[in-house]
């Protein structure tokens, strides 16, 4: 049986901005623009934007901007038979660049991807980006891997909810680059800023972070659960002392609570109103606080 190919859908504001930037120094640029100057000539707004959007669909393929997409997918062969559509539009930011799925259709998920034109047209950032973000996909498409969208309610409120989810994408983004390592997708130096983000995520780990983070880096197998289990409790043995936000381990307590910044302190009160700086927090909380205010200063 024929294995289901799923093309991908992209937005015309993408592909008109990804060709515009592509093409820009390139060696058929006098071309394109001569076909394309002459679109102007057509009086009427609706064929005339047509036509717009036809050329270039047809530029974005012949530049082969669609080719990273296709390979990265076909890199992922367990992403494609589960997913009904693949729409590719623009994203407002680098930082906005990401892949999810989107649930609700008959003919299943809805694989969703935004990118900039930028990267879309910087073939070897594109191919980044998507290995990265697909072996994320498929992940989440994976039964054994057992994904939930949404991380199970703990205690201790906003400030440690929020710690554990972003220490819960420390642990993944390293599993996903120690298997593309491997595969040769990504370069060795990958292990370097992995590293780096799990040892800011767990300061409270101090010398034994390594050894912890290379159980993620290395492994073959892990499921969402233990994933979250390790982000919510931290690692065996640490004997840190918990904060009292997000009631996590940590061996980084902010050494002088009273002398926050009043906004900073405001912010905390208004989620945690027993609090008082003689409680003591983490630093993590401190940075995740300090963010959410509008100026701040030490």
């Amino acid at each position: 049986m024929r294995a289901r190919q799923l093309d991908p859908e992209f937005e015309p504001r993408l592909v008109e901005a990804a060709v515009l930037a592509a093409i820009r120094g390139h060696r058929s640029a006098h071309q394109f623009h001569a076909e394309r100057d002459t679109l102007y000539e057509v009086v009427e707004l609706e064929p005339r934007e047509a036509a717009f959007e036809a050329l270039h669909a047809r530029w974005f393929r012949r530049l082969g901007l669609d080719r990273p997409l296709r390979g990265a997918l076909a890199e992922q062969p367990g992403i494609a038979p589960r997913c009904g559509r693949w729409l590719v539009v623009l994203a407002r930011s680098r930082r906005d660049e990401t892949a999810d799925l989107l649930v609700g259709s008959d003919v299943g998920p809805t694989l969703f991807l935004q990118v900039t034109p930028e990267t879309v047209a910087a073939p070897q950032r594109l191919w980044l980006l998507l290995r990265r973000e697909l072996r994320h996909v498929a992940d989440m498409l994976d039964p054994e891997f057992g994904y939930e969208a949404t991380l199970p309610p703990g205690g201790g409120g906003s400030a440690r909810e929020r710690v554990v989810r972003d220490s819960y994408r420390v642990l993944w983004k390293a599993w996903v680059d120690g298997r593309l390592v491997r595969l040769g997708s990504l370069p060795a130096t990958a292990r370097a800023e992995r590293l780096a983000d799990f040892a800011r995520a767990f300061p409270q780990l101090g010398a034994d972070a390594e050894a912890a983070f290379d159980r993620f880096f290395d492994a073959q197998h892990l499921t969402h659960a233990a994933l979250v289990a390790f982000a919510a409790g931290g690692a065996e043995g640490a004997r840190p002392t918990r904060c009292r936000l997000c009631d996590l381990p940590t061996r980084a307590l902010e050494p002088a609570p009273a002398t926050l910044p009043g906004d900073v302190l405001a912010a905390i009160g208004r989620d945690f109103p027993w609090w008082r700086p003689a409680d003591g927090l983490c630093r993590r909380c401190v940075e995740l606080y300090a963010a959410r205010t509008p100026a701040h200063s030490r």
